[in-house]
């Protein structure tokens, strides 16, 4: 809105005289109460009445200067301002009686309507005549003479732009202002004084706003909804909402005697699921006594930018910074400086996702008239010259709350056009010439294996150990947005309670600038967790864009169809999960490559050089690379370890290669078999099939399709890629395959007992070697309840039969329901199960009566040995001199186990049982070795030798609970010679496990962490 300086009656009042009396008295109330509704911007009904008296008095001066006012103030009528203006003047009895308000007001209506030589006319005649000593006025007209040439060029030098106005779904014949957009622009928000809550009208005739949403459903908005929890009786304004649509910021005017007071606040409301929850009032870093009208939060949501009128500005209000501390909390608010705030209303900033560019709305740098649009990039720490984005999206009327997309190419502001539906209206720029940002947008949402979203789920993305943003999913529905630059590496971690940790490389190619990627991401249960393995893919990839909208690109899978979950069963997970299972289609293709009747399938594609890379045919054989059932797709291909033969690959074999091929085994066979083990050679690599992605040390099954005391390579030339290992009973096995799960193992085990090998059996491989197993047992799918680290009774799962509970070597007690043979059966009662509220039921594999879990321990021999106490910090071995053979082992949950001695049977162990004991050490049992036990780990030496994690120094000291995002038992304070407090993170008995933690710690936040040697803190 304009404001002007009207000063009632100065003009030839107006005349009653023409009227009897009774119409006189009439009138004159009409006339006073006109008067009223002026004064209180009511300026539609002061019209109507004017415009009603100027009928029985067209050539009174006084309407005609009121009617032109208002008509300028009301932004669809500003067009007939200027003739009621001139007739103001016209028809004053002497040009020396004409008010200099009246001259103001022609001035700005011919600014206001674009015909600034005029204004520049009656502005430089204002100047001739108004008083040397009335100096705020004199200054007042040369910023509007500026204006107006502002005005000129900009108008002599158009942009190139299309406007739209969302049509009559969004505007009505009210105001319609302040939209708020989401980074992929699937929502809007906005505030309108259309009959909304409770129907209050304002005393400027409008009314009362509330808040509205809209949805872009198949390229149209959707028509808006009031938000009920949102809206009440009185004004509620939204002003933004946050990049991903999970926080909407409002603005609520305060009040006081039941009257609107001059302060105004923000308040934040996030969505949960569907339902935006009560608005919260924002910290006295941002909101004041003052006024405070509008926000923009960072897409990192670690900046905001608002503005207020507080005092300390500059003028008027100004555009403010606040942000966010490591622990969570704002800081305190910095004005930007004159480089942004004026002396005028700086108002309505934007931070553009790209964090430098910020969007605002100025009355005081170079605008063609009120509020006008500007931008400015933050280089190096300081603001640049804001510069106005142009004509037409900036006019000589107000233009506020811009915002723009990611790419730069579009935005969304409110302003009164030509053919605009009533009042200001909400339109979208298009500007074909913007610079190509270089933005990437990723969205999606968090389930688990079975489709269920995960609340309470954290996103941090990071790059070199600086994190770049944290964010939060929708708790209820699991979706989230985030937004990077493209051609860059991030670092990402998920993080939900109840499940593990995912860790991996996000690589976005600079192709992918200016674009929307839409993903699926698959979170898996703790009870899963490994102490050797990676969680999930070290490194994912982007699937290729194509040109088109975002809506109609792929999704982010991994670069092989990295296989992070347990290895021993299959979960159903979505198809655009980005940590996907290997595809049916992909294991039939191995199966149909792998054997072909009355033929060997030569191997394409070798990834050791063992063979030539050309293919030799045998009369027998179907060639491979010709005709028109030649397939893409190469078969399992085992990676050859030195000195192991790949057996089928070439079916005629010289009595001199055969001998070499022996010769060569006999050569490598130590190095084959270590330690009472199966030569590592039994682990099958693939090339392109998804199996590859099996990491070393995941279980996997193999086909053993049996073992002889010599070898026996011919009864198996019908298969490619067969493995010959001689293991340490000096037998011979022969084994096929490395599958993920025991499903494929299954149904590539049917393929080759139809081809005659009756006695082929699945075997289980851990850290690629065999696993021995107990024999006589039941195998079959059974369906994993939960998992829990405190058992309880199995009666507690009272609405189930044939609950077994299975108690496993890393700690947790599994829960699981019924036996099935078939997998698909399994698979329907696993659904029937989580619609009864298992929601973490998921289908495992029991071989022999025995549970397979990622990370289950196997013992490789029968050794004892003397446990003598579990702590959670180490102590130096020295601790135990009185005791020899003293060993460290560290277990999957962080616990220091120390052993004493190894044995070949319990008996023994226990006779050396009485000596720990007479020794002090009340704590020690005997109980068997397990794997990696016996070697001893690097001795723990004495303090000197313990690192830390210094996590920031402070002149003031603060509780160790100001670290809430840190395990406060772990942290210490150590206060220093000079006066600084230092606050440190656990304990480290080497620099190598301070350093693989200090990440975690930064990426909470903690940017200049870093470690040091426990010793320094007690020297200083």
């Amino acid at each position: 809105m304009v404001l002007l300086s009207i000063l009632i009656g100065v003009c030839t009042p107006y005349s009653l005289n023409a009227s009897p009396k009774k119409q006189k008295i009439a009138d004159k109330r009409r006339y006073q109460l006109a008067e009223r509704f002026l004064e209180n911007g009511n300026y539609s009904k002061a019209a109507g009445i004017y415009r009603e008296l100027l009928e029985q008095s067209s050539r009174n001066a006084d309407l005609n200067f009121k009617l032109g006012v208002c008509y300028l103030n009301i932004v669809s009528e500003k067009g007939k301002a200027v003739a009621y203006l001139e007739k103001s003047i016209q028809y004053t009895n002497s040009k020396n009686n004409v008010s200099m308000d009246v001259y103001y007001n022609l001035a700005k209506a011919y600014h206001t309507n674009y015909q600034f030589r005029e204004a520049l006319r009656v502005y430089k005649d204002l100047l001739q005549i108004i008083s040397p000593q009335n100096t705020s006025f004199r200054n007042e007209i040369q910023r509007e003479i500026k204006m107006c040439k502002n005005g000129l060029e900009l108008v002599k030098n158009p942009i190139n732009i299309s406007i739209v106005n969302l049509g009559n779904k969004i505007n009505t014949e009210f105001a319609e202002h302040s939209p708020g957009v989401t980074a992929d622009e699937s929502t809007m928000v906005f505030t309108s004084r259309r009959n909304g809550t409770g129907s209050k009208i304002d005393i400027d005739g409008q009314y009362f706003e509330d808040i509205y949403i809209s949805h872009l459903v198949n390229g149209s908005w959707s028509m808006p909804t009031g938000i009920a929890n949102l809206n009440t009786i009185d004004h509620d304004a939204s002003i933004s909402i946050s990049a991903d649509g999970q926080e909407l910021y409002i603005y609520k005017a305060g009040y006081l005697n039941r009257k609107e007071s001059e302060g105004g606040d923000i308040y934040v409301s996030k969505l949960n699921g569907s339902t935006w929850s009560d608005p919260k009032k924002l910290g006295p870093n941002i909101n004041s006594k003052s006024k405070e009208s509008h926000i923009s939060v960072s897409a990192d949501s670690r900046t905001i930018y608002f503005s207020s009128d507080r005092p300390g500005g500059y003028g008027g209000m100004d555009v403010y910074t606040v942000t966010k501390l490591p622990n969570g909390k704002w800081g305190k608010a910095k004005n930007l400086g004159p480089a942004i705030n004026t002396e005028y209303n700086d108002d309505a900033p934007f931070i553009h996702p790209d964090g430098k560019t910020l969007y605002f709305s100025s009355a005081g740098h170079k605008t063609m008239g009120g509020l006008d649009i500007f931008k400015s990039v933050k280089i190096k720490g300081r603001w640049t010259t804001p510069i106005n984005i142009g004509y037409p999206i900036n006019s000589t009327d107000d233009d506020i709350y811009y915002t723009p997309t990611p790419d730069g190419k579009r935005a969304y502001f409110a302003s009164y056009r030509k053919g605009s539906l009533g009042r200001t209206d909400i339109f979208l720029i298009k500007t074909p010439d913007a610079d190509k940002v270089g933005l990437f947008v990723l969205k999606g949402k968090i389930v688990t294996s079975n489709g269920t979203p995960v609340g309470n789920s954290k996103i941090t993305v990071s790059q070199n150990n600086q994190t770049i943003g944290i964010y939060t999913p929708n708790s209820a529905t699991g979706k989230f947005l985030f937004i990077i630059d493209a051609g860059k590496k991030y670092d990402i971690e998920i993080v939900a309670e109840g499940y593990r940790t995912l860790r991996t490389v996000l690589n976005i190619p600079p192709e992918f600038a200016n674009k929307e990627n839409h993903s699926v991401i698959t979170l898996l249960p703790l009870t899963l967790r490994t102490k050797d393995e990676p969680d999930y893919p070290q490194t994912i990839e982007l699937i290729d864009f194509e040109e088109s909208k975002l809506n109609e690109v792929g999704s982010i899978a991994s670069k092989v169809d990295s296989i992070p979950e347990d290895k021993t069963f299959t979960e159903p997970l979505t198809k655009d999960s980005i940590l996907t299972e290997p595809s049916t289609k992909a294991v039939d293709e191995i199966i149909n490559n792998m054997v072909q009747k009355d033929s060997l399938t030569s191997v394409k594609k070798p990834i050791t050089k063992v063979e030539d890379k050309k293919e030799t045919n045998t009369p027998n054989q179907k060639s491979t690379t010709s005709g028109s059932d030649t397939k893409t797709f190469t078969p399992i291909v085992p990676k050859v370890t030195p000195g192991l033969p790949v057996i089928g690959a070439n079916k005629k074999k010289t009595n001199t290669n055969r001998k070499e091929e022996e010769k060569k085994k006999t050569i490598n066979k130590k190095k084959i078999i270590t330690d009472k083990k199966l030569s590592k050679g039994s682990a099958i690599d693939n090339q392109k099939a998804n199996v590859e992605a099996i990491a070393a040390g995941d279980l996997a099954f193999t086909l053993d399709l049996g073992n002889f005391n010599s070898p026996q390579p011919e009864l198996f030339e019908e298969l490619a890629g067969v493995i010959e290992t001689l293991g340490p009973n000096k037998r011979y096995h022969y084994t096929y395959g490395k599958f993920k799960n025991y499903k494929e193992a299954s149904k590539a085990q049917k393929t080759i007992v139809k081809k005659g090998f009756k006695t082929t059996k699945i075997r289980i491989l851990s850290k690629n070697n065999l696993v021995k197993e107990k024999s006589g047992g039941e195998t079959y799918y059974t369906i994993q309840i939960m998992a829990l680290n405190l058992p309880i009774e199995a009666e507690f799962f009272d609405n189930l039969d044939n609950v077994k509970v299975f108690k496993g070597s890393d700690g947790f007690t599994r829960y699981t329901y019924r036996k099935f043979k078939s997998y698909h059966k399994a698979i329907q009662e696993m659904n029937r199960l989580i619609r009864m509220g298992y929601w973490d039921a998921f289908v495992r594999t029991v071989i022999n009566d025995q549970l397979l879990y990622s990370g289950m321990k196997y013992r490789e021999n029968s050794n004892y040995t003397i446990q003598l106490m579990a702590l959670r910090h180490p102590r130096p071995l020295s601790y135990f001199k009185d005791l020899g053979n003293v060993n460290m082992f560290v277990d999957q949950n962080g616990l220091y186990r120390y052993t004493f001695g190894s044995y070949s049977s319990k008996s023994e162990a226990i006779r050396d049982l009485g000596t720990a004991l007479k020794n002090g050490y009340w704590d020690a049992f005997v109980r068997k070795s397990l794997h990696g036990e016996s070697l001893p780990e690097n001795k723990v030496g004495n303090n000197s030798n313990y690192y830390t994690i210094q996590v920031m120094a402070l002149q003031n000291a603060r509780p160790l609970n100001y670290f809430k995002n840190l395990d406060q038992s772990n942290m210490s304070v150590y206060k220093g010679n000079d006066g600084l407090s230092r606050y440190t993170f656990q304990k480290f008995s080497s620099l190598s496990q301070a350093k693989s933690r200090l990440s975690s710690v930064t990426k909470k936040g903690y940017l200049d962490a870093f470690t040091r040697e426990l010793k320094w803190y007690k020297k200083h």
